[in-house]
């Protein structure tokens, strides 16, 4: 779908995970494509929308990561294979995408251990090793974005870097200043989508932050990776004029009340299994956010791993 005259946007469903993910296609002197989607997207979605609009998946010049997860850099080191393309992510994400064994024991693993025991951790690895795209060497990260980078792709189109910690230490937004938009990937997600899930949260200060400063910059159009909803918000990945703010300010609300619920629950619950707390929060939550307890979920590690971090940084667990 055309969102400007520079600007597509490509939807790919995932088959995995049952969901939607969003890339956008920038096109300038150079084409750049802000993340790549799933492990094999190239195939479907982007090769479809590079071939209407007379393009290939060689005219690719620069891959624009807003963050590390597979659902965004999965196809990074497929399309840089036919293409070349440089690819650009934030210095705090470079290494996930190099390393996944290592990304799985420094963000999966104390999760799962703590929600499963440590018998299911080589299970678990196997699993997520098998999620995962071709891992991309240190040498062909062509640029380790820093906060206020601004990358050129020419007629008049400049992105500035954004960096908006919270989701993964390495988030960014990629704001193109004079059209009033940001790309923000899954920086902030409101809600989050519809199966149910908390939103996943590493750092709630930092993705507190984050927000914060999404609202000074008070862009116009703000495009998000998935379907996420607001509090009184439908689902859809893109928010205008004054949906922007409301989004904002429901991400910033959503945030808040899972840790006051999260400190609650902590401070009430004595020595309790980190699913228990978890269905606690849930349970605690107003029914009309959606949130359903971990047995309904269809990735429950997701929900955990955010009441995990939660009360890592309350201290409580």
């Amino acid at each position: 779908m055309e969102i400007h005259p520079k600007v597509t946007q490509i939807s790919i469903w995932w088959d995995k995970v049952q969901d939607e993910v969003n890339v956008y296609l920038i096109r300038g002197q150079k084409n750049a494509i802000i993340d790549t989607g799933p492990p094999d997207a190239h195939k479907g979605g982007i090769y479809t929308t590079l071939r209407a609009l007379d393009l290939a998946l060689d005219d690719i010049d620069l891959i624009l990561n807003t963050h590390w997860h597979i659902d965004h850099a999965g196809g990074d080191a497929a399309i840089k294979a036919v293409s070349g393309a440089k690819i650009l992510i934030h210095r705090d994400d470079a290494f996930f995408v190099k390393d996944h064994r290592g990304s799985f024991d420094k963000w999966d693993a104390p999760v799962i251990e703590a929600l499963k025991g440590s018998e299911y951790l080589e299970q678990a690895k196997a699993a997520f090793m098998d999620w995962q795209g071709a891992e991309i060497n240190v040498d062909q990260i062509d640029q380790q974005l820093e906060d206020n980078d601004l990358i050129d792709i020419g007629d008049g189109i400049e992105l500035r870097v954004i960096h908006l910690p919270g989701h993964t230490a390495g988030s960014v937004g990629f704001y193109w200043e004079k059209e009033g938009m940001i790309f923000t990937g899954d920086s902030v997600s409101g809600l989050y989508g519809s199966e149910g899930s908390l939103p996943i949260i590493d750092d709630f200060p930092a993705y507190r932050k984050s927000v914060e400063r999404l609202l000074e910059i008070s862009p116009r159009l703000l495009l998000c990776a998935h379907q996420y909803r607001g509090l009184n918000l439908p689902r859809f990945p893109i928010r205008r004029g004054e949906e922007v703010r409301q989004f904002l300010l429901d991400s910033q609300e959503t945030a808040k009340m899972i840790v006051e619920v999260v400190g609650h629950v902590a401070s009430t619950s004595g020595q309790q299994s980190l699913s228990d707390i978890t269905d606690k929060v849930i349970a605690e939550l107003p029914e009309s956010m959606g949130y359903r307890p971990m047995s309904q979920l269809p990735s429950p590690i997701h929900t955990a791993r955010t009441v995990f971090q939660c009360l890592n940084q309350l201290n409580s667990f």
